[in-house]
């Protein structure tokens, strides 16, 4: 039994997780605790006996396009959060020394240091007992809670840290009807942050109607043009029109606010807790959550459980948590989106009013931004999306400095490389352009 669980702070975060949809298991069977025990050796070896080697192999597939590893948001200058991949071929551990993979050389240098060593050659893990591990603590969920059980696992990878983190932005990974499995490996382990949110007495949002019932009980004077456009392209299919195409990923903009319309209401409570190797938390559904603050290195293992498709139609191998939105980065892109059809669809509307839906939402986003200021923001915004980059980074240097950004929202409103996506940036670029070059007419 894990130490933390004999707390009563540590029953009380598990009972309120769990009537949030999130479960946190730990082993219970002897299998489960020789995993459990193995994660834990294997995690004291990458982060610390065999930290050199292990970041040496890190570091060679980063930079070198190997493929396996990459950067989560939340690290800095001084320490990296890493993603690494498992791989595909099944059989990669058993020829690690030939596979190119980052997590199965991790692995095999573990398992040669057991072996060196002449240790108890239990200890020794695969990538095959691993997924055992995990789907063995969803089906114990599925049986809890009498759903589906799942019969695989997607997108698995190692998350890991050797340092100090200042945490990461709350977010939401696409993942319905899949299960986000969080498998912690180290000693004392800063769980993930569950966020519970504020529905301030009214419905979640989960469209554009309960978005603008929202901001109408959060007190915002909401524009006739904004009530208009919403509810005029709510179910518009984004890749239809020349302008929105760039989001056709959203399909509608009610379809993405199904996912990911929480992360506009306030936080109510953020739940946490300390791991013990071999404890599991388990979400399901697209809850907000973020990576702890650390003040050590901390390792774990993410992966996506997935139903069995015979059981669940709503089976979706895409949604496996690879589309992330933050509060601030979805209300940009959906102001990218509303800010091209109020060009383009609103041809009869005066520029005042406009002028005026575009300041409301530059306004909101403010707001946003102001609520969590993060730098963070700038990784994950595209290098082709440099006017957005360059303009939050003002905002947020100013924000630092307890300044006035009235100028960068007058900015966000008029220039037309700001709020849109890429190719409409270049669209309205090559139009200017065009307009610069007609000639001028006689004079008499």
């Amino acid at each position: 039994m894990s130490q933390y669980s004999l707390s009563p702070e540590y029953e009380t975060t598990q009972h309120m997780l769990r009537e949030l949809g999130i479960d946190v298991y730990e082993p219970q069977n002897k299998f489960e605790e020789t995993i459990a025990q193995s994660l834990n050796e294997f995690s004291t070896f990458v982060l610390y006996r065999g930290k050199e080697k292990c970041l040496e192999i890190l570091e060679n597939d980063l930079y070198n396009d190997g493929g396996s590893v990459g950067e989560l948001q939340g690290g800095d200058d001084s320490y990296s959060i890493y993603r690494v991949s498992f791989p595909e071929d099944d059989g990669c551990t058993s020829r690690a020394s030939k596979c190119k993979n980052a997590a199965a050389k991790l692995l095999q240098e573990f398992n040669d240091c057991i072996h060196q060593n002449k240790r108890n050659t239990n200890r020794m893990l695969t990538f095959d007992n691993i997924k055992q591990y995990m789907l063995g603590m969803c089906n114990r969920r599925s049986r809890e809670r009498h759903e589906v059980e799942y019969s695989s696992l997607g997108n698995l990878m190692f998350i890991l840290s050797f340092g100090e983190t200042g945490g990461q932005v709350r977010h939401i990974d696409n993942m319905v009807p899949n299960l986000q499995i969080c498998l912690y490996i180290s000693q004392s382990c800063p769980s993930t942050v569950v966020y519970e949110m504020d529905d301030l007495e009214g419905p979640p949002v989960t469209d554009v109607v309960t978005l603008l019932e929202l901001w109408s009980r959060q007190h915002k004077t909401i524009p006739d043009m904004i009530v208009d456009i919403l509810m005029k392209h709510g179910d518009t299919s984004l890749k239809s029109k020349r302008y929105t195409k760039y989001f056709g990923f959203w399909k509608s903009i009610n379809a993405h606010l199904l996912c990911f319309g929480k992360l506009y209401q306030p936080v109510l409570n953020q739940l946490s807790f300390e791991a013990d190797p071999g404890t599991v938390l388990l979400a399901g559904g697209n809850e907000i959550h973020a990576g702890p603050p650390t003040k050590g290195p901390r390792m774990f293992i993410f992966a996506v459980g997935i139903p069995d498709a015979e059981l669940d139609e709503r089976v979706d191998d895409d949604n496996d948590g690879e589309i992330q939105y933050s509060p601030v980065l979805l209300h940009i892109d959906l102001c990218c989106i509303l800010f091209s059809l109020l060009d383009h669809d609103c041809d009869t509307s005066s520029d005042e009013s406009i002028i005026e839906a575009k300041e409301f939402l530059v306004n909101v986003l403010v707001e946003l931004i102001n609520d969590y200021p993060m730098k963070e923001y700038l990784r994950q915004i595209s290098e082709d999306r440099k006017g957005t980059r360059d303009w939050l980074e003002k905002v947020l240097y100013l924000l630092d400095q307890s300044a006035p950004v009235d100028s960068l929202i007058v900015d966000a409103i008029f220039r037309n490389n700001i709020l849109y996506s890429p190719d409409v940036v270049n669209l309205n670029s090559r139009k200017k352009k065009k307009r610069r070059q007609r000639p001028k007419p006689d004079t008499v």
